[in-house]
């Protein structure tokens, strides 16, 4: 699979960092994340820690949110059900989450942004695939140092509940349960840098609290609907809640 990043880096001489923040902000306008409630959890979409403007949360429709993948206290996978209901839940308490949504074709216009493929409007100026993921960690597992699905994933190395502010969080990012190279990572909404050729970049995590980390890929596809696919993965946890 190639990607954006490695064909314009090779071809134009620019730093990866610098064309992965050109081609990651379409999606990362936008953060996806998993909220605990009395019931179970509930999927969220909207702008919370990415730094971006606009409001706190944006209404999804039914279908939205495509997967649940869930470890138990033991360990081991499940899915369980999720409501046909905007913000989309499931029951249960578990040690992590993961979701997979997407928020479908967007396309650039003379008009401005539309949220359709480049097939379905008038004179479009270029247009992706949009496809968001989010995991949740309440609670460590050795079983977390490997991806729970084929998605886009940031898999952390070690236990980020054994780290305070200052320490350095050893993560691997994934696509199809494979290394990923020259997938740019955030921490805080704000580039930190680009994965190498093992999928791997270390984060220093700054403070207490909620932490937010993300990983943007974008990768060209021919079609008549899009000219790419930007892919976005959201880890979070709360060092905070942990202790």
């Amino acid at each position: 699979m190639k990607t954006v990043l490695g064909q314009l880096a090779r071809r134009r001489g620019l730093p990866i960092l610098v064309l992965g923040t050109l081609f990651a902000a379409p999606a990362a306008a936008h953060d996806l994340w998993i909220e605990a409630d009395s019931a179970g959890y509930r999927v969220l979409y909207g702008h919370r820690a990415s730094g971006h403007e606009g409001p706190a949360r944006i209404e999804t429709a039914p279908g939205f949110v495509r997967a649940v993948a869930c470890l138990d206290p033991t360990g081991r996978l499940v899915h369980p059900a999720l409501t046909d209901s905007a913000p989309a839940r499931f029951a249960g308490r578990f040690s992590a989450i993961h979701v997979d949504a997407s928020s479908g074709y967007w396309t650039r216009t003379p008009l401005g942004l539309q949220n359709q493929a480049m097939d379905e409007v008038d004179h479009p100026l270029g247009g992706w695939l949009s496809h968001e993921s989010a995991k949740r960690i309440d609670a460590w597992s050795d079983r977390l140092r490997e991806p729970m699905t084929g998605s886009l994933e940031v898999v952390p190395l070690e236990d980020p509940f054994s780290l305070g502010p200052g320490g350095k969080l050893p993560l691997l990012v994934t696509l199809e349960g494979k290394p990923v190279e020259g997938a740019i990572v955030s921490y805080d909404g704000k580039p930190r840098g680009a994965t190498g050729a093992d999928g791997r970049i270390n984060i220093r995590l700054r403070r207490e609290g909620l932490q937010v980390i993300a990983a943007s890929l974008t990768t060209e596809i021919e079609s008549a609907r899009a000219e790419r696919i930007v892919r976005v993965a959201f880890l979070e946890f709360d060092l905070e809640a942990s202790r």
